[in-house]
């Protein structure tokens, strides 16, 4: 016989602090995955050169860092580790040799 699965809502975007406790509290961790509605985000090993850091201050509007907190304790992490993981990650995407091919900017050369 199958096991139902409990029914997890989803955090409303403006949850409070006190909601986000009281939501994670109340659902396992292990019914969250199951029903969808938490990941898993993959955690490396940092290199040597990771390690060494250096500080950056970054200014932002009000409404972007409230953003970036909300959503950094829905994944139970600080808004400072959430924005350098997305900082590496877009890094290593500018990083990445980039392919040449746009039709339209060829059709331009040539004419």
């Amino acid at each position: 016989m199958k096991r139902r699965s409990k029914i997890i809502p989803l955090l409303p975007r403006d949850a409070t602090d006190e909601e986000i406790i009281r939501w994670t509290e109340m659902y396992d961790i292990g019914a969250r995955l199951d029903a969808g509605v938490s990941e898993i985000v993959e955690i490396h090993e940092p290199s040597k050169q990771e390690n060494q850091t250096t500080q950056l201050t970054l200014r932002v509007s009000p409404f972007m860092k409230s953003t970036l907190e909300k959503i950094a304790r829905q994944r139970t992490t600080r808004a400072s580790t959430l924005a350098r993981a997305w900082l590496a990650e877009r890094l290593r995407q500018e990083l990445k040799p980039r392919k040449r091919s746009n039709p339209r900017r060829a059709k331009m050369r040539a004419s």
